[in-house]
């Protein structure tokens, strides 16, 4: 009758161990030692029953000296799978080493006993099947319990740590819709401008539209994922124009995007091409150096979009020139690209003198 209720008292408290709900609610408790009590309660569990059972076969005080050497074994393995192998194994990811650690801590502990517990105590039934395998089960119970709290702990904390991430993620979104009210205003503004100022300087009108396009593209279209080729090939249009419209005389630039109805379907990272094109114009100076040029052809063909620009380096510009001249604009673009594309792009940039060529690959 002891022997059932202390099974009983153990199996229950494994069982709220383990329970979901129960853990998540002494993860979210206000006192700190709640996770360590659940071992307290393990413990006196399994030292309830291992000392009826060590009673039942070697009576006091044989009993009591054989208890104390399982426990000087058993706690320090107990605190090695809860605070060592989990957290650096496990949780790592690192499952066949977690796997081989444990089993490697089950044999030697195991061997321990049963190699040093008949030398220690001289106990006739050593080598009896049903004491082999009360040790068995002790080194089992010893290493699972801990491993599964661990485990359990650890799983709840990151179920956790999301549900936090996406509270904050709902009130960083609404945070943004507030943010856009006020651009929202000022593109409207923008657009009544450029109706009034239509009639009467169309070269100012043509200025305001484009800025407006840009503006609504810096602030709603850079945040998403991924945007259709035809919305980056209209604000490189647009940036184009702004310079054109800015400058007195024509400028030698030559934008060549082949028509493509794909351009509205295949989707790309916002500002991969745009960047390349900022950069062509801002170490071209074009606008103010007089041999200045840019040469852009975009086209997509079996599966591959193929972006070409290729621009001069203005002499101030060539003067401090480097191999990585293009900065950290490049380096941000190729984070981009490696993380949506890994291997299925292919970025390659050569200079000539004061000529300089790009031309970036990307299979879809």
């Amino acid at each position: 009758m002891i022997l059932l209720l202390n099974l009983v008292f153990l199996i229950l408290i494994l069982r709220l161990s383990f329970e979901k709900k129960v853990m998540n609610l002494l993860l979210n408790g206000k006192w700190p030692g709640v996770i360590y009590m659940q071992h307290v309660l393990f413990w006196l569990g399994f030292i309830g029953l291992s000392a009826y059972i060590y009673l039942s076969l070697f009576g006091f005080p044989g009993a009591l000296y054989r208890l104390l050497f399982m426990l000087a074994i058993n706690i320090p393995l107990y605190l090695l799978c809860f605070k060592r192998l989990v957290p650096q194994y496990y949780q790592t990811k690192r499952y066949g080493e977690y796997v081989l650690y444990t089993a490697g801590v089950f044999v030697l502990s195991s061997l321990i006993r049963i190699l040093l517990e008949p030398e220690l105590f001289d106990n006739g039934i050593a080598a009896e099947g049903k004491y082999i395998f009360m040790i068995y089960l002790t080194q089992l119970i010893i290493i699972l319990v801990p491993s599964m709290q661990g485990i359990s702990r650890y799983k709840l904390i990151v179920e956790q740590e999301l549900a936090e991430l996406l509270i904050r993620k709902k009130e960083a979104d609404l945070e943004l819709v507030k943010s856009k009210i006020n651009p929202h205003f000022l593109f409207n503004t923008l657009n009544n401008i450029y109706s009034y100022s239509y009639a009467t300087d169309s070269i100012s009108a043509n200025l305001i539209k484009q800025l407006s396009l840009l503006m609504q593209y810096t602030t709603y279209e850079v945040e998403k994922k991924t945007i259709p080729i035809e919305r980056e090939i209209q604000m490189i249009t647009a940036l184009a124009t702004l310079y054109q419209l800015k400058s007195k005389s024509k400028l030698d630039m030559e934008l060549d995007f082949e028509a493509n109805e794909l351009f509205n379907i295949v989707e790309i990272p916002p500002t991969i091409y745009l960047t390349l094109f900022e950069n062509a114009v801002k170490y071209s100076v074009i606008g103010q150096d007089e041999k200045a040029y840019i040469r852009l052809k975009l086209s997509l063909q079996n599966a591959v979009a193929e972006f070409r620009i290729s621009n001069s380096i203005a002499d101030k510009k060539t003067s401090d020139n480097s191999p990585s001249y293009r900065g950290a604009g490049i380096k941000v673009l190729k984070m981009i690209l490696d993380s949506q594309y890994g291997e299925n792009y292919n970025l390659e940039s050569v200079q000539k003198g004061v000529d300089y060529s790009t031309v970036l690959t990307i299979r879809i």
